[in-house]
């Protein structure tokens, strides 16, 4: 530990707080003790379920947006890229909570994991006014200069700044996620956004259409029932935090962050609100790449891309699962269990999608058929899969590589590997193969295959090497001696 690194240690009473027997114990426990491919299993498959009814946000708006016409339902999707522009930057940050906090419970620093709860809390509602007010001034003239057309773009105009104006609501919603999935709850938020998820369902025709008296609002009462349903969330968590959930709770006084924890969440942070981001921002110019090839390639890629998404929720869920158990072993200093963690991650994650690869083989003409009946879009989704398809088992590795870089803390490798995945290769050679050397869309899905198998190699040989086994939080020297497995 260096010596700016020892003046950032926050002051806290001289005896070491240890975490109660309660139910944090009993998860941190079963974290730093049991079986390994179990407590990941038993962590992941609530999140993968959380992923799927997150899904149904965008399902849901487009089947009654759609009884509107073209207009209507083309709004929220040309604003989509834009509003996961800024999404994706509490997204990073609320990443950097779960490295800090994680670590802090496996450490057995219940007063610091608070702090660092609270600080979360207060800064991502700053960080949510700044970006809801940038949002909602210029995201209107960003999407007349992006070209969205005449009879779309007042509807677009109207949905995004309702969406800008609840920025707030569903940033809070992202702290509370990461904290509770910190502890190792990752039931609580599943469970929190299905019901949010039914009130959406409920809300969209309601506020769209005009029922029980109320004024027909059309797009714009769609991204009120958003608002109003991803509030349920947050303002649940808030009630819960309070009352101190899992064994943690919010300190008002502790809303303002102190600079040693922003040094450190923007050292976490910022590299992943800079992938994220340019993620969004690489995956609009992807479809623009895209979009030369005409209205079949356009269908068969979005098909092909909504079949891949089922496996990506699979993904996600044992990403984050890698990352609460790597966050709290490193915490706890368990380097052996965290490297044993990681390496066990990567394998289950390849098994798991080359299965999942092998099923869409198998089915590959009946799922492409099952969203679309055009012979030549069934045609060429089957060769976008054909291509595809072999990157998957290495597409779910790079994820993985994602979970232990938001667990350790390290996370600026990781970003530089997902920047050259997406801009280099992906989007690079996309265009090279598909454009100037006149491959067509073949060339370009061959691209994003190519991507995905170097940035899993690429991701897993930076797990190898082992530079994020260390931590990134400091605790007092009183703690004692530090155990290792």
């Amino acid at each position: 530990m260096n010596e700016n690194d020892k003046n950032n240690i926050p002051q806290i009473n001289a005896s070491v707080s240890v975490l109660s027997a309660s139910t944090l114990l009993r998860y941190r426990d079963r974290i730093l003790n049991g079986p390994i491919l179990k407590t990941m299993t038993w962590l992941a498959w609530p999140i993968v379920i959380a992923n799927l009814v997150n899904i149904s946000y965008n399902l849901i708006d487009t089947f009654w947006l759609g009884k509107l016409g073209k207009e209507s339902l083309s709004a929220p999707v040309v604003c989509w890229p834009l509003i996961m522009l800024f999404y994706s930057i509490g997204m990073g940050f609320s990443s950097a909570g779960i490295s800090l906090i994680s670590q802090y419970v496996g450490a057995g620093e219940s007063e610091l994991a608070n702090k660092s709860a609270s600080h979360l809390y207060g800064f991502m509602a700053m960080l949510a006014a700044g970006l809801s007010l940038l949002g909602y001034l210029t995201t209107p003239t960003i999407l007349a200069l992006i070209g969205v057309p005449p009879d779309v773009l007042p509807l677009a105009v109207e949905y995004i700044k309702v969406i800008f104006m609840g920025i707030p609501i569903a940033f809070v919603g992202f702290a509370f996620i990461a904290i509770l999935n910190s502890l190792g709850d990752t039931r609580t938020p599943t469970i929190l956004g299905i019901i949010s998820s039914l009130a959406n369902l409920v809300l969209d025709p309601i506020l769209i259409f005009g029922y029980f008296g109320l004024p027909a609002l059309g797009v714009v009462g769609a991204a009120v029932a958003t608002v109003i349903s991803r509030a349920l969330l947050s303002v649940i968590g808030i009630v819960l935090l309070a009352k101190r959930w899992m064994g943690i709770r919010i300190i008002v006084r502790e809303l303002i962050p102190q600079k040693w924890w922003l040094s450190k969440v923007f050292r976490i942070g910022a590299p992943l609100a800079l992938q994220q981001s340019a993620n969004a921002l690489g995956f609009t110019i992807m479809t623009g790449i895209v979009s030369k090839f005409g209205s079949v390639v356009i269908s068969a890629y979005g098909v092909g891309i909504r079949i891949i998404d089922l496996l990506q929720a699979f993904s996600m869920g044992f990403m984050n699962a890698t990352a609460i158990m790597v966050g709290q072993n490193i915490g706890a200093e368990y380097y052996d269990r965290a490297k044993k963690i990681a390496i066990r991650s990567l394998t289950l994650m390849a098994t798991l999608m080359a299965i999942g690869t092998l099923l869409i083989y198998l089915l590959r003409t009946h799922l492409i058929a099952a969203f679309i009946n055009d012979p030549r879009v069934i045609e060429e989704g089957v060769r976008f899969l054909m291509i595809f398809l072999p990157s998957i088992p290495f597409f779910g590795m790079f994820f993985i590589s994602g979970g232990i870089a938001r667990g350790s803390g390290h996370t600026k490798a990781f970003t530089i590997i997902s920047l050259i995945r997406l801009w280099a290769l992906r989007i690079g050679l996309s265009y090279l193969l598909g454009i100037a050397l006149n491959y067509g869309p073949t060339g370009i899905w061959a691209a994003m295959s190519v991507s995905n198998i170097a940035a899993g190699i690429m991701a897993t040989a930076w797990v190898s090497r082992g530079t994020w086994l260390r931590r990134v939080i400091e605790v007092p020297t009183s703690l004692g001696a530090t155990h290792h497995r």
